[in-house]
C-alpha cells in the first residue's frame, strides 16, 4: 500500500463512498463507477474518494475482485481528469479476522482505508436497558492497534443507527478518551459521517472537542453513500458545524 499522506488537502470531496462492488450497497440499488463520478460532478464536489466494502467473514464469504475493482476505478480516474479520484476501501475490523484482513490488503495498491468497526464480539452480556456501547467502543480501541495501516477511523458512533439512545461523550469518557490517544498517536484522522439515518453529526461535539484539545485535526467528510443521490449529503451543514469546532 502507498497510502496518501493524511495531512493531505481532502475538502470538497466526499471521502466515504460505495458502489456496486459493496455488497450491501448493490443490493440497494447502487451506481456503476462511472455513474458516481457522474454524480460527484453534478453535487459540485471537487472530487470524491471510492471505499467499498471489506469485511471478512461476512457477507457469505464475500471478496471484492481486486483485480476488477482496481481496473474499473482507474478507468474512471483516467477518463474523469477534471475530478480528484482516489482508490480505497472501508476496512471492517474484527479481532478474529484481523490477520486474514492484513494479508489481503498489504499488497494492494490501496491510496486511502478507512478502519471501521461494523463487527463485534459481545463477551459479557449488556443488562437490559443499557446501550451496548462499551464493547462497541472497546473494539474500536482495538482496532486501533490494527496491523495495517489506515487513513481515518470512520463512523464512530455506528451502533447509534440501531440502538434508540445516543452515546455521549460524558458517558463513555475514559474507553473515548483512550480512542482518542491512540488515534492522535497513529496520525488517523476521525471521518465526520454525515449519513441520513445518523443523529445529526456523527461522531458528536463533545466528542470532536476532545480529540481537538489532543491534537487532532478537522475530520475529512463521508457521506457514507450506497447511492448516488446521497454523496455530499448534508455537506454544508456538516462544514459549519466542524468549522466552529476547528476553525
Amino acid at each position: 500500500m502507498k497510502l496518501i499522506p493524511n495531512n493531505i488537502d481532502l475538502s470538497g470531496m466526499d471521502c466515504h463512498i460505495h458502489s456496486t462492488f459493496s455488497p450491501d450497497a448493490r443490493a440497494c440499488g447502487a451506481d456503476e463507477p462511472q455513474q458516481i463520478a457522474d454524480a460527484v460532478r453534478a453535487k459540485g464536489l471537487r472530487g470524491f474518494i471510492v471505499t467499498d466494502h471489506l469485511d471478512v467473514g461476512h457477507w457469505d464469504g464475500y471478496i471484492i475482485d481486486f483485480d476488477k475493482y482496481f481496473s474499473a476505478w482507474q478507468r474512471v480516474r483516467d477518463d474523469n481528469l477534471d475530478l480528484t479520484i482516489y482508490i480505497g476501501l472501508e476496512v471492517g475490523y474484527e479481532q478474529k479476522h484481523a490477520g486474514e484482513t492484513a494479508k489481503l490488503i498489504k499488497d494492494l495498491p490501496l491510496e486511502y482505508v478507512i478502519n471501521s468497526v461494523h463487527y463485534w464480539d459481545h463477551p459479557v452480556p449488556t443488562p437490559a436497558g443499557v446501550p451496548p456501547y462499551l464493547t462497541y467502543l472497546q473494539a474500536i480501541r482495538q482496532s486501533l492497534d490494527a496491523d495495517y495501516e489506515f487513513n481515518t477511523v470512520g463512523h464512530i458512533g455506528f451502533l447509534e443507527r440501531y440502538v434508540n439512545s445516543p452515546m455521549l461523550y460524558s458517558d463513555y469518557k475514559d474507553i473515548l478518551d483512550d480512542i482518542i490517544k491512540t488515534a492522535v498517536a497513529r496520525g488517523a484522522r476521525i471521518e465526520e459521517n454525515t449519513n441520513a439515518a445518523l443523529p445529526p453529526h456523527q461522531p458528536r461535539e463533545d466528542f470532536l472537542r476532545a480529540y481537538k484539545a489532543a491534537g487532532g485535526t478537522k475530520p475529512v467528510l463521508g457521506s457514507d453513500a450506497h447511492t448516488s443521490d446521497k454523496i455530499g449529503q448534508h455537506f454544508a451543514d456538516a462544514a459549519e458545524f466542524l468549522d466552529g469546532i476547528f476553525g
